[in-house]
């Protein structure tokens, strides 16, 4: 009984010391939607070094579910750069739009975000 005790209890022990693998951190972040005239201007940060290129999807949808999204564009992603940005202007009528991106290679993916563009010229 005691050396079951003592098994146990170096067990118990050595739980928390035991590596767990990691989840690798997603290759895109601080994803936004700005809305413009007739247009949404979309930014988000490639995060991390980048070894070789990766797509980046750029999904829409007029509603927020699940299979209503369609791929509109694709940004590859370069190692250095950290920056990007994409501007929709197949905007249809005044309607708010989903947006989602997602990593072609991991499957990463950020969104939705939620905008609805101006569809009146700003005021000069």
């Amino acid at each position: 009984m005691t050396k079951y005790v003592i098994f146990l209890l170096a067990f118990i022990l050595l739980i928390p010391s035991m590596a767990l693998p990691q989840k690798a951190k997603p290759a895109i972040g601080d994803f936004k939607v700005q809305p413009l005239y007739r247009a949404a201007k979309l930014t988000w940060k490639a995060q991390g070094d980048l070894k070789g290129g990766m797509v980046v999807q750029i999904l829409r949808a007029d509603s927020p579910e699940e299979g209503s999204y369609k791929e509109i564009a694709t940004v590859n992603l370069t190692a250095g750069k950290t920056n990007y940005q994409y501007t929709d202007k197949s905007m249809g009528a005044e309607a708010k739009y989903y947006y989602k991106l997602v990593v072609k290679e991991t499957n990463d993916s950020l969104g939705p975000i939620v905008t609805r563009p101006f569809f009146s010229p700003p005021a000069t």
